[in-house]
């Protein structure tokens, strides 16, 4: 135990060291002076309950007011509703308002790495040398708020509060392409509170967001997210998407449709499949990484809750072993040097999914065989001993029927996470 620990601080003092590195190549001084992307934050709650949240000249405007310039391809395009969330920062000024928003951003990875770090404690590790986690707070931005609202969901889950668990993940809504296949989690192991819970939080979020403005704000946000200019760099980003343009020196169409298709039936498979609500949305995260229009070096900071939900004791070496290099800094270093290095982001990915797939299917006959043999055992028990469905027929004048032992020997019912 003792050795254990000593283990354990010699690995996070090593990582820590790297991160203290990997800090002092970051642009602190733009970082100090809050030239970053919290701007965006800061302007879109000045500029909720106006026309102008999601206009680019009312946006330039506004920089030009708090940091004497403007920033590239920099515009508020978050959700409308987020403005009103973001409106308590305007009533300080500015840089009292982003050193109170970064504080609140360390607490928020503080306490996540608090909930999981009791069951993986090397997420600490992993933590401290993150380059995502560390450009997150050089940039401002706002991936730690993600992480806060899937843990807070998870723990109302987990004490079966599932209505509120929905009501809080409905709050990812911020940056909703990251969680398109959450709801096939939810649905998968039937959380049906969760997914009213999740539907209703929407509802009242589009309200909120009508009311800062109505319909043409809607418009205008559309207008805003289909300018190319506002998804600059596709080659550095780390999705699929990315690595297609890394790999093809540009943009393949058919090609970037069939991969989608074939990590999304994976990733579809995994987690409709996955013992428990947990390791779905483990899963489902983890393919909404990767198969969106836009994600930057900071959003895969979400792969250290895959990480935290995805080993669970049950994974192989393998799978554990391709999750973890996902987690080290020189996959992001490449992600950051050039193409075609940026693409091994990707290929990573698709093979963590295919270790995945292939698990799932290896372990899945075994399971089937271990609870065929439950049938003829079961015959043998005294009926008080069994649930109705493995029950012995209590007519014997009526025969078993082929089908109902068909039936009882389909798919468990899925344990809830």
């Amino acid at each position: 135990m003792l050795s254990s620990r000593r283990d354990f601080w010699i690995k996070l003092t090593a990582a820590a060291l790297v991160g203290a590195v990997i800090v002092a190549f970051m642009p602190l001084d733009r970082m100090a002076k809050a030239q970053n992307d919290f701007v965006h934050w800061y302007v879109g709650g000045l500029l909720f309950g106006t026309p102008d949240i999601h206009l680019q000249a009312p946006n330039h405007a506004k920089q030009a007011e708090l940091l004497g310039s403007t920033l590239d391809h920099s515009y508020f395009i978050r959700p409308t509703f987020y403005g009103f969330f973001l409106k308590p920062l305007t009533w300080l000024p500015y840089l009292t308002s982003y050193y109170l928003y970064q504080a609140y951003s360390l607490a928020a990875l503080l306490f996540f790495l608090w909930v999981f770090g009791k069951r993986w404690p090397d997420i600490w590790v992993y933590a401290a040398l993150s380059i995502p986690a560390i450009s997150h707070m050089i940039n401002g931005q706002d991936v730690t708020s993600l992480l806060l609202f899937c843990t807070l969901s998870l723990l109302l889950s987990r004490r079966q509060r599932d209505f509120a668990a929905g009501l809080v993940f409905a709050l990812c809504a911020i940056k909703f392409h990251l969680f398109i296949f959450v709801p096939l989690a939810i649905v998968a192991h039937r959380r049906w509170r969760l997914f009213a819970g999740a539907a209703v939080g929407e509802i009242i979020l589009f309200l909120i967001g009508l009311a800062g403005g109505g319909w043409l704000v809607f418009l205008s946000l559309i207008a805003l997210l289909r300018h190319p200019e506002n998804h600059p760099y596709p080659e550095l980003m780390p999705n699929l998407r990315g690595m297609v343009y890394a790999l093809n020196g540009g943009p393949n169409t058919p090609l970037l449709v069939a991969i989608y298709l074939l990590v999304g039936t994976t990733a579809a498979y995994l987690v409709w499949n996955a013992r428990t609500y947990e390791k779905s949305f483990g899963y489902a995260l983890m393919a909404g990484l990767v198969i969106n229009f836009h994600a930057y070096i900071q959003d895969p900071m979400l792969l250290l809750l895959c990480c935290a939900l995805l080993f669970d004791g049950e994974e192989t070496l393998v799978f554990r072993s391709v999750m973890q290099l996902l987690l080290f800094p020189v996959v992001y270093l490449l992600l950051l040097w050039q193409p075609p290095f940026s693409g091994l982001y990707g290929l990573l990915i698709i093979a963590a999914f295919a270790v995945a797939l292939r698990d799932q299917l290896q372990a899945a006959p075994t399971a089937l065989r271990g609870f065929r043999t439950l049938i003829p055992c079961a015959a043998s028990l005294p009926s008080s001993f069994l649930p109705a469905s493995l029950s012995p027929n209590p007519n014997p004048q009526r025969p078993f029927l082929s089908s109902q032992v068909a039936n009882s020997t389909s798919k468990p019912t899925k344990q809830l996470g």
